[in-house]
């Protein structure tokens, strides 16, 4: 009877050792599979941390300085105007979109108000930018192009109220 103990209790032992290996192997899999996704999830959400690495900074200055530039040199030779009426604003931006329109209401009046004074200053053009980065935050699908066209003529017609009037040569 010993004899035929001992075969059995050895082949119980070895299946309870290969049940806790694929348990192990198991819970081991389910962790891999929890880390994968909690990084996809991460990679997917956008970063919301107001710490801004030396990289990010530079980045955001040259995209900044381009952005500038490309206004410059494609501003439009009429003024467009494009403001949303209430009813027709998104109820996610509203709130952002009516400020960034405001801003640049606020430029317009300027630019009316004095024929060779400042359109937008430089707290104003701030101010304009941070409110279309809510926007695009807000409502990622909203187009913000009328609105860049509009602050590239007043950039541009800053400018050109800022260039020296021309000499003039009395004729002789």
């Amino acid at each position: 009877m010993k004899k035929l103990l001992l075969p059995i209790f050895v082949l119980i032992s070895l299946g309870t050792v290969q049940t806790a290996q694929a348990q192990a192997v198991f819970l081991l899999g389910r962790l891999i599979g929890a880390g994968v996704g909690m990084g996809i999830n991460a990679a997917r959400t956008p970063k919301n941390s107001s710490v801004a690495t030396p990289a990010t900074a530079e980045k955001a200055a040259a995209d900044k300085a381009a952005a500038e530039q490309a206004a410059l040199s494609a501003a439009p030779k009429e003024l467009v105007m494009q403001r949303t009426p209430a009813d027709k604003l998104p109820k996610q931006a509203a709130e952002q979109i009516t400020s960034l329109e405001a801003q640049l209401n606020r430029c317009h009046a300027a630019m009316l108000a004095d024929p060779s004074g400042v359109v937008c200053t430089p707290e104003q053009r701030t101010a304009i930018q941070s409110a279309a980065v809510s926007v695009a935050r807000a409502r990622p699908n909203w187009d913000l192009k009328p609105y860049q066209q509009e602050m590239a003529f007043y950039m541009a017609e800053d400018a050109r109220r800022q260039q020296p009037a021309a000499p003039t040569t009395p004729a002789k």
